[in-house]
């Protein structure tokens, strides 16, 4: 009989000798001490170095231990990357990225785990890293500086400085201040809007922008034009029928993505509105799928797959050779993408 392979230590052995959490563990031996007490520090790496576990503190050649793997977390509510246009193309972009970098990606789901099982393997993954795809306004994500030594890099939402995380997105803000000002120019005075989902940042940050844009402009925002969408088809279809009900109607709408916009569209058509000579409509993300309907869609190019690519080189970037605490968020430009949906009024 051979020899029994020697099972590794992992970073739960060393919590458990320790009498401490998973994260806790990997904080300290990520050198975030500062976190702790004495106590628990020395008791954490004396367990390490008893049980023979590897840590940045403990080892000169971390080189050696490197697994050039990352980790991809989608929210709660995130619906899978195949049967969501944004995921898809954020998704594409990071695989195109990686592959010739000789990089694997794994996939956390975060729906079905409870918060404490969540971080354990977060924590303790072999990923050197993680992607975060648009944490949500009440993600438990939002406490990974506290709660996760590894370095992480937001990818589809601009979160707030506090939360101490890098990020890269598209430009919301100035993307849709473009949108509304150009559809102002056409002549437009009779604006509506179909928000995005309210637990995305993104939705916030699109709303806000068009409404700042109209007061700029001196244009009164008419609440029962603000209707509140979901980034889904189904919640377009729902704002049409809304609109449809109200004696007033504005001469164009602007919804906070494409996949709205589809909807209201489609809605609108089915009862006899015409787009655009009665009411004009336009998106945000230039999907493909846009160009299955008539009239085609004014819209703006999110530029999606450019985004999972620039997050994958900035959290390699932190991997190799470390930094800020608390960058200034990449945003990259939007471009306005004018087609027929859209009429001039006036």
């Amino acid at each position: 009989m051979g020899e029994r392979a020697i099972r590794k230590p992992t970073l739960r052995d060393v919590a458990q000798r320790a009498y401490c959490s998973v994260s806790a563990a990997s904080n300290i031996l990520h050198g975030r001490t500062n976190l702790y007490s004495e106590v628990l520090v020395q008791r954490v790496l004396q367990a390490a170095q008893e049980l023979g576990y590897y840590s940045p503190r403990l080892s000169r050649t971390p080189v050696a231990q490197r697994t050039y793997t990352l980790t991809l977390v989608l929210e709660r509510h995130h619906p899978s990357p195949t049967r969501n246009p944004f995921n898809y193309h954020v998704l594409d972009g990071i695989l195109s990225t990686l592959e010739p970098l000789g990089y694997s990606l794994t996939i956390c789901t975060t729906t079905a785990l409870d918060e404490a099982t969540l971080w354990e393997r977060l924590c303790e993954s072999n990923a050197e890293g993680a992607l975060l795809l648009a944490p949500e306004i009440d993600s438990p994500l939002l406490e990974w500086r506290r709660r996760c030594a590894k370095p992480a890099v937001v990818v589809g939402s601009t979160l707030p400085p506090s939360y101490g995380l890098p990020c890269v997105d598209v430009d919301n803000d100035a993307s849709m201040r473009e949108l509304t000002r150009w559809v102002i120019e056409e002549g437009h005075r009779a604006i509506g809007y179909v928000g995005g989902h309210p637990r995305y940042w993104s939705a916030l940050q699109r709303e806000r922008a068009f409404r700042e844009t109209l007061a700029e402009h001196g244009i009164p925002v008419r609440e029962e034009w603000m209707l509140e969408g979901r980034y889904q088809l189904e919640s377009g279809r729902d704002a049409a029928r809304q609109l449809l009900q109200l004696d007033a109607r504005p001469t164009a709408v602007l919804c906070a993505n494409d996949l709205t916009a589809i909807g209201l569209l489609q809605e609108l058509q089915h009862h006899g509105v015409r787009v655009p000579q009665d009411i004009s409509v336009a998106g945000f993300d230039d999907i493909p799928a846009i160009h299955s309907f008539s009239p085609s869609l004014t819209t703006i190019h999110n530029p999606m797959a450019d985004m999972g690519r620039e997050g994958v080189k900035l959290l390699l970037h932190i991997i190799e050779h470390g930094g800020p605490a608390s960058p200034e968020p990449i945003l990259l430009p939007g471009t306005l993408v004018v087609r027929s949906s859209v009429r001039r009024c006036g």
